[in-house]
């Protein structure tokens, strides 16, 4: 009887490991499922209820994918908006004093100011930094535009490391 109910009970064990497997498997693959990662699709051919629980799973990774590609999509369409607004509001400074002057040029012209000749230098120069001013917020944002990617490269760090360290030798421990 007791080498009867061992083997009843290696059997049992080993029933309950080929049962338990699967549910490992995808309690793996949930434990690595991250939003942004590329997360793998489990794979099983049996149409049963854990093929069931796999494919509910399958079709969860690929919404999340699904989701995570939308909401990058947003927050690169976020922030492009916030830079338009941004640029637009360092172009409207410098187009408020040049309006501004030139009603008063006109006003002063219209009224034959007998100061317009000094006032219309006056505005000329401002008028010439006002648009330089322009001038350098389209470059800043043309050159913004065109900014490299990033390129990796290999570091030793070890090197880095004792670099930085170097440039405390001089100084004694206080």
């Amino acid at each position: 009887y007791a080498l009867v109910i061992m083997v009843l009970g290696l059997f049992a064990v080993f029933v309950a490991n080929k049962v338990t497997a699967p549910l490992l498997m995808v309690q793996r693959s949930l434990a690595k499922t991250k939003i942004g990662n590329q997360n793998e699709p489990i794979f099983w051919k049996r149409n049963d209820e854990i093929g069931s629980l796999i494919k509910e799973y399958n079709l969860m990774i690929a919404e999340l994918e699904q989701s995570a590609a939308k909401i990058m999509q947003s927050e690169r369409e976020s922030a492009w908006k916030e830079m338009a607004k941004q640029v637009a509001h360092e172009i409207k400074n410098p187009l408020t004093p040049l309006k501004l002057g030139i009603q008063q040029l006109e006003r002063s012209w219209k009224d034959q100011d007998p100061g317009f000749e000094g006032r219309f230098h006056r505005f000329i120069e401002s008028f010439i930094e006002q648009i330089d001013s322009l001038t350098r917020i389209a470059s800043e944002f043309s050159d913004f535009a065109k900014m490299p990617d990033a390129k990796f490269a290999p570091v030793d760090l070890l090197e880095v490391i004792r670099n930085s360290a170097s440039v405390f030798d001089h100084f004694s421990n206080v």
